[in-house]
């Protein structure tokens, strides 16, 4: 799910994610204070990290130092999912490396930090250093290059890090240490300090794609996660005690459910990369979404229905060739929901179109892969998706829709844009549900409405001085398109005032290339705004209309 801040300010846009559908459980591990500011240790809570024990007291006599090596490989335990349906499979775990995170070598006598270094692919360390013989590691959940973090919401944001057992460097050469599920067999029953790193692994794993894939790899901003055994789904929001709500993006963190026997998405690395996938759109692309509530057979504002798209395609792009989206949920967190990415669907119930999730996501994903199916003839790979994400998707006078970036992926693939409005147009079920060939940004053309005639065309092109009556199907929640209108209009250099007209409640917002300029949100459907504009530049206003009434009418003035 995507959270939106700043924009709309009579309503929470808190919509449930394919991570959040459903209710689940997640691990944590170790979260120890930075070095000289230790906690007290809780032993309450037996899947509570903070239960770790520092048993580094500094008295007596110091030993004394002398030069050792010390090396070995670091590891968590990974949950896969079972077949789809069945949640978590225990049973299959596995050890995977912890990969390109920070390890300290640290005094077992006082806690002081000796050495530090990082992990590489496969887990392994190593330190040869001049000082005590006995030593641990902390590991942390955080990695450099690309910079990711992961951090307890509940606990002030402490970075999680795994302590291993103490070893004597004069007795041994090796040490090992591999960060535990904490699953007892029917429950958790001691700290899940693996949760942290499978929940690192997963943003890792999505951040190599790009690095690994493209032509021009990403410089990736500071990614933090935040998780918590006590995050959980919630009427209210607080992050400080746990309630999130749901597994989101907020525009600047992600925030991850690990409420067990309810919902986890620790082990979700489908959950995860999604929500990553939100990240990249709002760090290094862009993203107009408003959030909210979304699922299959939804007819969303196509701004959202795109997001939801990329991140659920953005799953089968970095885990291929499992293309299964699958989240899990539920007592021992047994259960699971998802989907095959490689499935198509264009029956009535699911409402194909460009007001689709479900759509968006399929096409994405058949943009990148192989050519393996009739009406999918294209087999671009990652890099022409990332080049206009980053791109003409980011720079678009528009709003990022399905519009926008298929408009601009074929102006940068000539040759397969035959290809591509194939496979974009084989998502239709009939006149009402569907695709035309999309021709540019706008949608214009567009002629499948959803079954609701007031819903095309996608955009109103006006000019200043135009007074125009938009109609609304409504009768939906605030993000489905049902409840959006748009309009555009070129700039003249002068302020220009944007007004309404309607018997129901209606707001307005102004944007110009994705920034948001002005709105007016008042209880009623006289509304006004004044932008000042630059000559030949693009104005979109977005009419968003609040009410369950449906088929209702507002006049907007451009002046």
């Amino acid at each position: 799910m995507r959270v939106v801040d700043g924009h709309f300010k009579k309503h929470l846009l808190y919509g449930i994610g394919l991570g959040s559908v459903f209710l689940g459980t997640l691990a944590l591990i170790g979260c120890p204070p930075p070095p000289g500011d230790f906690g007290d240790a809780d032993d309450d809570d037996s899947d509570d990290p903070s239960t770790i024990v520092y048993d580094c007291d500094g008295e007596g006599t110091q030993p004394p130092e002398a030069d050792y090596s010390i090396s070995g490989v670091v590891t968590y335990d990974y949950v896969p999912q079972g077949d789809l349906g069945s949640g978590l499979d225990y049973a299959s775990t596995e050890r995977r490396p912890i990969r390109h995170a920070r390890v300290v070598l640290i005094s077992s006598w006082d806690c002081s930090e000796i050495a530090e270094t990082t992990s590489d692919e496969s887990g392994a360390y190593r330190f040869d250093y001049t000082g005590p013989a006995n030593v641990r590691l902390w590991v942390y959940a955080e990695t450099t290059d690309p910079p990711i973090r992961v951090e307890d919401n509940t606990a002030d944001d402490a970075v999680y890090v795994y302590q291993s057992d103490a070893v004597n460097a004069a007795e041994t050469s090796t040490l090992n240490a591999n960060a535990g599920s904490g699953w007892g067999g029917g429950s958790y029953t001691s700290p899940r300090n693996a949760a942290p790193f499978s929940i690192l692994d997963a943003a890792y794993e999505a951040a190599e794609k790009f690095l690994d894939e493209t032509s021009s790899p990403p410089d990736f901003p500071l990614c933090i996660l935040n998780w918590s055994v006590k995050n959980r789904a919630s009427n209210s929001f607080d992050v400080s005690t746990g309630e999130i709500v749901t597994s989101h993006w907020d525009g600047s963190e992600m925030y991850i459910l690990g409420d067990a026997d309810s919902d986890t998405d620790e082990y979700d690395t489908d959950v995860i990369v999604h929500e990553w996938g939100h990240y990249f759109e709002s760090t290094l692309g862009r993203s107009d979404s408003i959030g909210g509530s979304h699922s299959s057979g939804y007819i969303l504002d196509p701004r959202v229905a795109f997001g939801e798209g990329w991140g659920n395609a953005l799953s089968a792009i970095v885990h291929d060739p499992d293309t299964v989206y699958s989240d899990s949920y539920g007592p021992s967190q047994a259960t699971s929901f998802g989907f095959d990415l490689e499935t198509n669907n264009r029956s009535l119930a699911d409402a194909p179109g460009w007001y689709s999730e479900d759509s968006i996501n399929a096409i994405l994903f058949d943009l990148y892969d192989d050519a393996d199916e009739t009406m999918d003839d294209v087999a671009l790979g990652l890099d022409p998706i990332y080049q206009v994400m980053i791109g003409a998707q980011k720079n678009t006078p528009a709003l990022t829709t399905i519009f926008s970036f298929i408009s601009a992926l074929k102006e940068a693939e000539p040759d397969a844009a035959d290809a591509i409005d194939a496979l974009v147009t084989w998502h239709t079920y009939d006149g009402d549900y569907g695709f035309d060939v999309i021709t540019d940004e706008w949608g214009s053309g567009e002629s499948h409405d959803a079954g609701a005639g007031s819903n095309v065309p996608v955009y109103h092109k006006v000019d200043i001085g135009d007074s125009v009556d938009i109609t609304f199907a409504g009768g939906q929640d605030y993000n489905w398109w049902h409840s959006n209108r748009y309009l555009y209009f070129e700039g003249n250099g002068s302020k220009v005032d944007i007004s309404s007209s309607a018997s129901v409640d209606v707001d307005i917002y102004v944007q110009h290339e994705g920034e948001y300029l002005a709105a007016a949100e008042s209880a009623g459907g006289n509304e006004h705004v004044s932008v000042l504009t630059k000559e030949g530049e693009i104005y979109v206003v977005n009419v968003l209309g609040w009410t369950n009434q449906t088929n209702y009418t507002a006049t907007i003035d451009i002046e």
